[in-house]
């Protein structure tokens, strides 16, 4: 067998680099070069690049594989960029119910709805989607990998009209209601005007342990203290899994129940149905303000239909917590 690139990959400084000494996702990503590299210098019985280039026959198209497959392995070994991982990479990792891309949103939205010419590569690593894993082994929380998209009108996915949306495929699979009531806020900003648009994120299926019970935040003056609080259940939740506080973020309310109604329509589908719904006994209380100035919380997804309420600040129960999103190290180190 050809020996690996990392001993015989022209001009490189691979050489001085030690395939243990790179982080694990790198190392994984270059690994995977390095195998379809071999398969090249051994289909022309080559033992490097120099020997392959004098193989008379030598096709222009593995010419260019591997020149490119050897600029991109010199890319991660030296400089760490790596390509964006794939759906099926994603599914490995998280498994299948817990990742949910184009297939899924379609079903749930309507074949031909997502323009994959806008749906960007999944951000996140591959150690970053293992730390999932980690996360519910030390606190029982699990996260779903989830596409959000835009209208079909490449404005905004409003609450309003995805409840149009979602309502007509869940009365198709008989799961009753997706939102109990809007005559309460069918004209609030949150439901009209504020929507998803094209992004990856990791959502929490449950509220974080300790959020429950707890009022939303502290201000100088309150009379309880920062302990009392969801923020302080959230800056413990980062501490503990050793996750950056910015990293972590409410997701929006809609956010929340485009999420929530996604993973049970696709539970229904692949023959679920006596599974849970993701917050059929628990509220998420977002950072989102309704015009009366509450906090807007969603929760109680039964099938009479998901509440959509809100509170003060300083509101407190048993069954109201906090889900979290939770942003690729690229991201939260950029903002």
């Amino acid at each position: 067998m050809p020996p690996n690139p990392f001993e015989t990959a022209p001009n490189l400084a691979t050489s001085h680099i030690r395939r243990q000494d790179l982080p694990t996702h790198v190392r994984r990503h270059a690994d995977k070069l390095a195998a379809q590299i071999r398969e090249v210098y051994a289909k022309y019985g080559a033992h490097n690049f120099e020997e392959l280039k004098e193989n008379k026959k030598l096709s222009a198209q593995d010419a260019r594989k591997v020149a490119d497959l050897l600029k991109a392995f010199q890319k991660a070994v030296e400089k760490h960029e790596i390509e964006a991982i794939s759906s099926q990479e994603a599914i490995e990792i998280l498994g299948r119910e817990n990742v949910h891309g184009i297939e899924d949103v379609e079903a749930m939205l309507g074949d031909g709805f997502v323009d994959e010419s806008k749906v960007p590569p999944i951000p996140y690593t591959p150690d970053e989607l293992e730390k999932s894993k980690e996360i519910k082994e030390k606190t029982g929380v699990e996260e779903m990998l989830v596409l959000f998209v835009a209208d079909k009108d490449g404005k905004p996915l409003t609450g309003e009209r995805m409840n149009e949306l979602i309502q007509a495929e869940y009365s198709k699979l008989g799961l009753g209601k997706f939102l109990l009531s809007v005559d309460f806020y069918k004209n609030e900003d949150f439901f009209k005007k504020l929507g998803l648009s094209y992004e990856w994120k990791l959502i929490t299926k449950q509220t974080i342990p300790e959020s429950k019970n707890k009022r939303h935040h502290y201000e100088v003056g309150d009379a309880y203290t920062h302990q009392d609080t969801q923020e302080f259940a959230i800056e413990e939740y980062a501490k503990k899994l050793d996750i950056p506080r910015d990293s972590l973020h409410r997701p929006e309310p809609f956010q929340m129940l485009y999420a929530t109604a996604l993973h049970w329509i696709m539970k229904r589908l692949n023959g679920k149905v006596r599974d849970e719904r993701i917050l059929e006994y628990e509220y998420h209380w977002s950072d989102i303000r309704s015009s009366d100035r509450k906090l807007v919380l969603v929760g109680r997804a039964d099938p009479v239909g998901v509440h959509v309420d809100g509170a003060t600040r300083d509101y407190q129960h048993v069954h109201v917590g906090v889900c979290v999103s939770r942003e690729p190290s690229s991201k939260s180190s950029d903002t």
